[in-house]
């Protein structure tokens, strides 16, 4: 009988459990028929961050390949050359290679210092005409990390000239860039908690960029996500939104959206 009774209190907390962190999920699901497969062919060209290779976009390149979107992901040493040697080194032959694959729309989505990159390569050049823009926690306004400690040798060698560039100090990047005309949304990740004190990266954030800094004056939509920097990658929410602004040119919203920021 005592075995019988554990096994229902051990049950029951599972269920509990269950239920709670279902719960958690911070976006409604996107009715499967308002974000379906596109019918045309689309390339969309992905722009990893700091640290990083094309192999960290592998979660969002599968997502949109499995919705018939054709992907191309660049790698680039992010520590050892500028974010103007990136953007006019690794950007244009991607958007050549979706031209080349016969993609009637081409589009990118950026993470992290990546979105930096395609804003500058965007100074100089523009995507066909429908192409949308998909940045995922960007510094636009730059990096509160990098404005702090750019100027010691200890961050700069860790990070490199293009991190320590992600700043408007002088001979930082971010005061230099017009506007983007291309639309552009952008997915903020934030969670409750961050490694660092608020004076050095202010709340709400996703413990390395707060969710101020990655907002721009053009953009055409701004959907916060419940997840880290790095791991909003591979996230569905993510992924899902990242189809419906490709799709619509907008987020998806509702009155049980997660909780809304002034932007």
């Amino acid at each position: 009988m005592t075995s019988n009774l554990k096994i229902s209190y051990r049950t029951i907390f599972l269920l509990v459990l269950l239920s709670v962190l279902t719960a958690c999920n911070s976006i409604p699901a996107i009715p499967v028929a308002l974000n379906p497969a596109i019918s045309n062919k689309q390339c969309v060209v992905l722009v990893h961050g700091l640290w990083r290779s094309g192999w960290a976009m592998r979660s969002i390149a599968n997502d949109l390949n499995d919705y018939a979107y054709q992907t191309v992901s660049i790698s680039y040493p992010s520590t050892s050359i500028s974010i103007p040697e990136i953007a006019e080194s690794y950007l244009p032959p991607a958007i050549e290679e979706c031209k080349q694959g016969g993609a009637e729309l081409i589009h990118i989505v950026s993470h992290s210092m990546g979105g930096i990159v395609v804003r500058q390569y965007l100074q100089n050049n523009h995507l066909p005409l429908g192409g949308k823009v998909v940045m995922l926690s960007p510094p636009n306004q730059g990096s509160e990390l990098s404005e702090k400690f750019g100027d010691a040798g200890w961050y700069q060698h860790i990070v490199g000239p293009a991190g320590v560039s992600l700043s408007k100090k002088e001979g930082g990047i971010i005061s230099s860039l017009k506007a983007v005309k291309e639309p552009v949304g952008i997915i903020a990740a934030y969670r409750d908690w961050s490694l660092f004190p608020s004076t050095w990266l202010p709340e709400p954030n996703d413990g390395t960029v707060s969710v101020d800094s990655m907002k721009l004056a053009e953009m055409d939509d701004f959907v916060l996500i419940n997840s880290g920097h790095a791991t909003m990658r591979f996230n569905n929410d993510t992924h899902q939104q990242i189809r419906y602004f490709l799709s619509r040119g907008e987020f998806y919203h509702s009155e049980h959206d997660f909780p809304k920021l002034a932007y």
